[in-house]
């Protein structure tokens, strides 16, 4: 079995999978960066256990993370329970794309290389893609022939809500997909405005995409907000919910007899 765990800002999200590569639980905790390997150990155990997974099966793990303080704990947590080193994604792995030529890729997110990882995986027919990953921050990446040509980066629905509420003391900190758009209290207004106004975002960022790259670009979304921004975007093709741990697998089977 091969554990995944993909660490980011807001929360960490694991997956387990046989060797077959069929997913046999995903878990979602807070990201903590003051949690040890064995608290983490814990959680993992517990639900394992409730889940009916023999954990002893393990024998890889792999990590993404955007927070680099808690890499080393998750390499401790392999190294201790599970006398394994885990791999950890970067630009140094195989790979199946790459950069163009005016592209620096320093700082590249290990979030955004498995999203794209897993995209290009399961959609080898497109020639263009474009992938919006709708987390705490938003990111998009735009691909032609595996290449990656450029993307961006903006805040999140939460942290806009955040940014509005800690400058308005009054106002309630509070995000679900609303109604309509004409609220009709301070709720339901905060609702409308913040998720309208955002949705927006994203239609003309990928209508300033097309303009470059043409009206057959082929866009997905992923991230724990995709679903409901997805169903309300008709310009998204597809929302693709187990992108990221996807991606990790498939890097650690490319990769693994590099270990």
């Amino acid at each position: 079995m091969l554990i995944t765990c993909d660490i980011g800002n807001t929360h960490i999200v694991t997956g387990v999978f046989d060797n077959t590569g069929k997913i046999l639980l995903t878990f979602r905790i807070a990201t903590n960066e003051k949690m040890t390997e064995d608290e983490f150990f814990s959680y993992f155990r517990n639900i394992s256990k409730f889940n009916g997974i023999q954990i002893r099966d393990v024998n890889g793990i792999i990590l993404s993370s955007v927070v680099p303080n808690l890499i080393t704990i998750f390499q401790f947590f392999g190294r201790k329970y599970f006398n394994i080193e885990p791999m950890i994604v970067d630009l140094d792995k195989k790979l199946p794309f790459t950069f163009a030529e005016h592209i620096n890729p320093t700082g590249f997110g290990a979030d955004r290389i498995i999203d794209i990882v897993q995209a290009l995986k399961d959609f080898p027919d497109k020639e263009t893609l474009i992938i919006f990953d709708l987390g705490t921050a938003t990111t998009y990446d735009v691909l032609q022939k595996n290449v990656r040509i450029g993307g961006g980066i903006l805040p999140g629905i939460e942290m806009g809500i955040n940014a509005l509420c800690n400058n308005t003391a009054k106002l309630p900190k509070v995000f679900t997909s609303p109604e309509s758009v004409l609220g009709v209290d301070t709720i339901t207004q905060i609702q409308a405005g913040v998720f309208y106004g955002y949705a927006g975002q994203i239609k003309h960022i990928i209508k300033k995409i097309k303009e470059i790259v043409g009206d057959d670009a082929y866009v997905i979304a992923t991230g724990g907000l995709g679903k409901i921004l997805s169903a309300e975007i008709e310009e998204i093709d597809e929302y693709c919910h187990d992108l990221s741990i996807k991606g990790l697998y498939s890097i650690y089977q490319d990769n693994k007899e590099n270990i």
